[in-house]
């Protein structure tokens, strides 16, 4: 979900205008956005106390300009940095047919924003914590990884999820993202060795990245990833490393970086590397 945040009063003018040219697009290039689950952070840090405001709804697919996930620009004109979330940035106007919802945002008595029920939204947990989703997550392993790791069972998974954070001098920990109803949307694991065979990078390892096809497109996967990029932040390592056999590009785009070819169980796979020092 793409949503932009705006005034009654500017979306009324943007009808009579036929378009929405936000006034960012002079002086940045691009109308700022974020994805449902950025929304309210955003409103409270910039808009705090503003009781006139609504959020467009957008559809990608009906965007004339061109759009972009890019990270913050730094107000003290700083690089940004790779642990960061990735905003959606459209360059140049918004076309009113492309706007397919909107929704009234006023902030409450105390001047806070609160996430309105219009949203799809949904939280990262870590999967240790909600073993209702062991099964459900166990079964989806076994059958996407399958082809790689042919001898894995839902008892693999299982000793997974049960072993998460530091155990035996090794690491792991698995988090998945829990819709309003409890439901199992995606996954993703950070591992200090993900089992490639020959593998001299010092880890740890972006693992088992998984959206259910029914929550696609909903920000599910760029969500936990940047969950796990920020845990291998915290922990301190310099980088984060992934293997890959078709997910190359999209990787790419969000700024990782291709360092050699490898096989794994016969199938052709990309070594990806995210640089996580502070530059």
């Amino acid at each position: 979900m793409i949503l932009h945040l705006l005034s009654r009063e500017a979306w009324n003018q943007a009808q009579e205008a036929g378009q929405l040219v936000a006034p960012s697009v002079a002086t940045e290039g691009f109308a700022h956005c974020s994805t449902e689950h950025q929304m309210v952070d955003v409103a409270n840090k910039y808009y705090s106390g503003a009781n006139n405001m609504v959020l467009l709804n957008i559809n990608p697919a009906r965007l004339t300009s061109k759009l972009k996930f890019e990270p913050p620009a730094h107000l003290d004109g700083s690089p940004a940095l790779p642990h960061e979330p990735m905003f959606p940035h459209i360059y140049g106007p918004i076309n009113l047919d492309a706007v397919i919802e909107v929704i009234d945002f006023p902030c409450d008595s105390h001047g806070s924003f609160l996430t309105p029920p219009q949203l799809n939204t949904f939280c990262i947990v870590n999967i240790a914590n909600a073993p209702q989703h062991w099964q459900q997550s166990a079964e989806l392993s076994v059958r996407e990884w399958k082809k790689y790791f042919p001898n894995d069972t839902t008892q693999t998974y299982f000793d997974l999820y049960g072993r998460t954070g530091q155990y035996e001098g090794h690491f792991a920990e698995t988090y998945i993202a829990v819709g309003s109803n409890d439901e199992l949307l995606g996954m993703a694991t950070l591992v200090d060795d993900d089992e490639l065979p020959g593998a001299t990078e010092p880890g740890p390892w972006l693992a088992a990245v998984l959206t259910l096809p029914t929550h696609r497109s909903l920000g599910v996967a760029s969500s936990l990833i940047h969950h796990i990029i920020q845990l291998a932040h915290a922990l301190g390592h310099a980088n984060l490393f992934l293997y890959t056999a078709d997910q190359q590009e999209w990787y790419v785009k969000k700024g990782w970086i291709p360092t050699r070819e490898t096989e794994l169980n016969g199938i052709a796979h990309t070594v990806m590397r995210l640089p996580l020092q502070i530059y």
